[in-house]
């Protein structure tokens, strides 16, 4: 992924996210040890990419709620969109970044701790209707770039990780509900709950060998989960470094 200079702006919120909290309860809601279960997977993963840290760090602590989809007898897959705009500056310098995101996982056993599979995409673009094309990376900036992990977890946490080649992260609609608003110094974030509809198809290759590959497809034309998460306003610059003698 490329690391686009949104990384001060996601530390900036990191205390305002770990206290932030919902008390919504449906039938969707998710289990805080089944999303950490998710998050320790994702982080082992993708251990080495500073951007999907910071992201993470970011974004888990708002996600409360997930579609289930049922894939027989006594196994599910969760999903869950995510919308991220940001809109600020630092000093004079403007940080913009706008992209969407899909996490799914299937099989969450709770006696290891552990997820059967992760399926994470990566697109630029908010605003439906969008069509990334899935690659080995991509920029938030760049209309049309999307890149996507698939990652299998065996009982004993170990995991393998593969990294998309080919294939498309659509996007069709986007609804969401009134924001929730919170400030912090210059900043301010806005959360809001809604629903994100699309569908995917991707071919990924084993890291770092290229040894395998695996192939998924997914629609959520009916209708999904999703966070959007709005960061807006002004980081103050760093002072300068005093002079040396």
């Amino acid at each position: 992924m490329r690391k686009v200079g949104v990384g001060m702006v996601l530390a900036a919120w990191f205390a305002a996210a770990c206290s932030s909290s919902t008390t919504s309860v449906s039938a969707d809601s998710i289990d805080g040890a089944e999303l950490a279960a998710v998050r320790a997977a994702l982080g082992k993963a993708l251990a080495s990419d500073s951007f999907y840290s910071e992201l993470s760090t970011f974004v888990f602590p708002f996600i409360d709620q997930a579609t289930k989809e049922g894939e027989g007898p006594g196994d599910t897959t969760r999903l869950v969109g995510i919308l991220l705009d940001i809109n600020a500056t630092k000093g004079d310098t403007p940080i913009v970044a706008r992209f969407s995101a899909l996490l799914d996982w299937r099989h969450y056993r709770p006696t290891s701790q552990t997820v059967d599979s992760i399926t994470f995409l990566l697109g630029a673009g908010i605003t439906p209707p969008i069509s990334d094309s899935l690659a080995t990376s991509f920029s938030p900036d760049s209309v049309g770039t999307g890149v996507g992990f698939v990652v299998a977890q065996a009982q004993d946490s170990a995991v393998q990780t593969w990294l998309t080649r080919a294939g498309a992260f659509h996007l069709t609609g986007a609804s969401f509900g009134s924001p929730q608003s919170t400030g912090l110094g210059g900043l301010t974030l806005a959360v809001s709950h809604g629903t994100m509809n699309g569908d995917f198809h991707l071919t990924a290759k084993l890291e770092p060998d290229s040894s395998t590959t695996v192939t998924g497809t997914r629609s959520f034309s009916g209708g999904i989960h999703a966070l959007k998460i709005a960061i807006t306003g002004s980081l103050s610059a760093p002072p300068a470094p005093a002079p040396t003698r």
